[in-house]
Order: structure tokens, then sequence, then C-alpha cells
């Protein structure tokens, strides 16, 4: 086995998080992936966002269910 096979990657785990968003509102602003030092870039994509506080960037890899789940709270 050569040096370069050895230290090559051959295959990827895939990771998936859950991420809440406030009301089923959904923007970058809200979401944990959102890097806002100089200017608003998604860690995720690379993609710096001009409207982060009114929409989702272009690239957004996210998959959404489409289903807002309600709060239970304890009413004692």
């Amino acid at each position: 086995m050569s040096r370069n096979e050895k230290s090559s990657c051959t295959s990827y785990l895939e990771a998936k998080a859950k991420i809440y968003f406030p009301n089923g509102d959904v923007r970058c602003r809200y979401c944990p992936c959102l890097e806002t030092y100089a200017r608003a870039q998604c860690r995720l994509t690379g993609e710096y966002l001009v409207l982060p506080d009114s929409s989702v960037g272009m690239w957004c890899p996210l998959e959404f269910d489409g289903e807002v789940k309600e709060v239970k709270r304890d009413e004692s």
C-alpha cells in the first residue's frame, strides 16, 4: 500500500442534526450555522448571505419536513 492510499479518504459518514426555528419562522438569522463576524456567512455552504434577517440562503442544505411542532408547557 502506498503512502497516498493510506492517508486518502475512501468513504464518508453522513451526520444529521435537528435545528429548531421559533414559530416555524425559517430564516438564516435564527440558524446556529450562521456566522456573523464581518459579514453574514453560512458555515455549511460558505455562502455570503445578503438578507439573513428575512430569507434563507440560495444554497441552504437543510431539509424541512414542513411540520411545525407546538411546544407543550406545564400549566402548574
